[in-house]
């Protein structure tokens, strides 16, 4: 018994087994269960703050959880618009950027929610969503996420290419005010820390 458990827990200590199983459950569900849909629809998914998901006070979702959680729906959303069968095709991989997170209200303990994900803007770098983080019995928006990521490609700058032909590509959105801001507001970081790392290699 013992030489099954044992491997069995330093599997579970050294890598993160929830994780994939999580993720395997997400997307094998969303292919049984739902259509596929176009990128200009919403998608969702469903979840539940445990003692394990919560802080240290066992009070509220604490925020890396709901980071964790917007990557199941980012893999849901990439499996039921087939963004991930077209990046399979093209060896085109997804790196996640940064994320832009605003606390509305705390997600309790015990507390069913949903999570809406929609792609509103891409450039020939990035795809931009927006993730709502919705508690069921009240309906209330609790956490609002923006995220950013980057296609890699051999061709570089891919996102077009990764896009096209999918339905809903020709309802290209435009990038909204908030994400012409955000953008602005990261350049002005990294031009700030560019300046930096060239000061100390002086």
């Amino acid at each position: 018994m013992l030489c099954f458990l044992i491997p069995l827990i330093i599997l579970f200590i050294i890598f993160d087994i929830n994780y994939f199983v999580r993720t395997y459950f997400t997307v094998l569900s969303g292919r049984i269960y739902q259509k596929t849909v176009p990128l200009n629809n919403i998608t969702t998914i469903y979840g539940f703050c445990s003692f394990h998901d919560c802080d240290i006070r066992f009070r509220h979702l604490r925020l890396a959880r709901i980071l964790r959680e917007i990557d199941f729906a980012r893999y849901h959303f990439y499996d039921r618009t087939r963004i991930y069968h077209r990046s399979r095709a093209l060896k085109i991989k997804s790196l996640q950027g940064c994320t832009h997170t605003i606390c509305i209200r705390p997600v309790h303990l015990f507390s069913f929610y949903k999570i809406n994900t929609k792609l509103i803007y891409w450039d020939n770098r990035s795809l931009f969503f927006e993730h709502e983080l919705i508690t069921i019995p009240d309906g209330k928006i609790r956490y609002s996420i923006v995220s950013r990521q980057y296609a890699i490609g051999k061709n570089g700058e891919s996102c077009e290419l990764l896009l096209e032909n999918l339905p809903g590509f020709d309802k290209r959105p435009n990038c909204p005010d908030y994400i012409n801001v955000w953008l602005h507001s990261m350049n002005i970081t990294s031009t700030k820390l560019r300046k930096n790392i060239e000061e100390d290699n002086k």
